[in-house]
């Protein structure tokens, strides 16, 4: 059987029963939908065929066989006026066996103030008015671990498994899951990927008994890449369509992704997207072939404009 069609029956086999089954269990929107990576983000977040850099643990661990030397990334942004802070760490590399990598994500919103009245025993009024109690934030952990080889040569595997830890100020829990991807290339310019986020559903399981379930998302694309010689520079396309992730009403065309990359002499990028709705940009330089610097613009009408910004090292 193609292998891809193997992946897509699994994902089909993996999905979650209904929520009425489990009356325990609340479902849960991942957290890692907000993506990591300035360079992939610029292109819409359709990264899943390209799949090249140390952002590969997140958008495809087949790409970690890709990697030709080590990467250390790290990410930060504020996001929505600054009351979410978002931060990835990823180290990934080559290794006789396959790529290899780990990822460390964190999500936090700080300075939520809890208020209580001044006399809880009375009613609200204007000698008995809401006052600051306490200070109290939410954050989110994510610990991930990847793996990716060639199957054949034009053939990449790779798998990936995330502990996570959430505080949501009123209590903790913990849990984890199982990412599978692929990558097949029919030809050299020309990449199809392939991505089940949460094969095994990730649950995350609270000291008060309760649960959230974040159930699987399939995640296919294509990516297409040719060189410009009159511009000395390399362009890439790319698209993805994510399956089974949940978004809003108006965002209905959240899963359908496209991006764009120019290259100049390897040195300076320039990027388009649109996720859904909303559009994305970017940039990036590279400096001596050490060190890269990638900035994104993501538009958001309804909440905020977010830009992110990354840095790698290579060694």
């Amino acid at each position: 059987m193609n292998p891809f069609l193997l992946a897509i029956l699994t994902f089909a086999l993996a999905r979650p029963v209904p929520a009425a089954a489990q009356d325990e269990t609340r479902y849960s929107e991942d957290p890692l939908l907000l993506g990591a990576g300035a360079r992939p983000l610029g292109m819409g977040s359709a990264f899943v065929a390209v799949s090249d850099d140390a952002t590969a643990i997140y958008w495809n661990p087949a790409g970690l066989e890709r990697l030709r030397r080590r990467e250390l990334q790290i990410q930060h942004a504020e996001q929505f006026g600054g009351t979410v802070n978002h931060d990835v760490f990823t180290l990934c590399g080559p290794s006789p066996l396959g790529g290899f990598g780990v990822g460390l994500t964190r999500l936090g919103v700080d300075g939520v103030k809890i208020t209580t009245l001044e006399d809880p025993t009375l009613a609200p009024g204007p000698d008995n008015r809401p006052v600051i109690s306490r200070v109290a934030g939410t954050t989110e952990y994510h610990l991930q671990l990847a793996f990716g080889r060639s199957l054949r040569s034009n053939l990449l595997a790779g798998a990936g498994v995330k502990l996570v830890s959430r505080n949501l100020g009123t209590g903790s829990g913990s849990g984890f899951g199982i990412d599978f991807g692929m990558l097949y290339m029919p030809r050299p310019d020309l990449t199809g990927g392939l991505m089940i986020r949460n094969l095994v559903p990730l649950r995350i399981t609270f000291d008060s008994g309760s649960s959230d379930r974040i159930p699987p998302v399939l995640v296919i694309g294509l990516a297409l890449s040719r060189p410009v010689t009159a511009a000395d520079g390399l362009i890439t396309c790319s698209g993805s369509l994510s399956i089974g992730e949940e978004k809003s009403a108006a965002d209905s065309f959240q899963g359908v992704r496209v991006g764009i990359e120019y290259l100049y002499r390897d040195r300076l990028a320039f990027r388009l997207g649109a996720r859904g709705n909303h559009f994305t940009a970017g940039a990036g330089v590279r400096l001596g072939g050490r060190v890269a610097f990638d900035l994104a613009f993501l538009e958001h009408g309804e909440l905020d404009n977010t830009y992110r910004i990354s840095g790698s090292v290579y060694f």
